[in-house]
């Protein structure tokens, strides 16, 4: 079974990793543009206290500053990667 612990211990965190690294680089260029540039996102490796967090952890409020957390720009990402991906196979097969 070298294959499959290979793949379960090697392959699939680097997998899981890249998966989120994209997703919230993804997540920085739309917030600001979807937004108006009135939310900031937090940087992937700051700690922001429970206490500080608001709406399930999303965001929180640094001044009058909206900023998403990094899991909130990963969705953000995530989910206009989506509708992108979606909306280019509902071109391509409604032509």
């Amino acid at each position: 079974m070298p294959g499959s612990f290979i793949g379960e211990l090697i392959l699939q965190p680097i997998f899981e990793l890249l998966f989120h690294v994209v997703a919230y680089y993804v997540g920085r260029l739309v917030v600001p543009v979807l937004s108006l540039g009135r939310w900031k996102c937090d940087p992937m490796t700051r700690e922001v206290p429970k206490n500080k967090q608001r709406w399930g952890g999303l965001y929180h409020l640094r001044g009058q500053q909206v900023y998403l957390t990094a899991e909130a720009t990963s969705i953000v990402g995530l989910v206009s990667s989506g509708l992108v991906i979606g909306l280019a196979l509902w071109w391509r097969s409604s032509t």
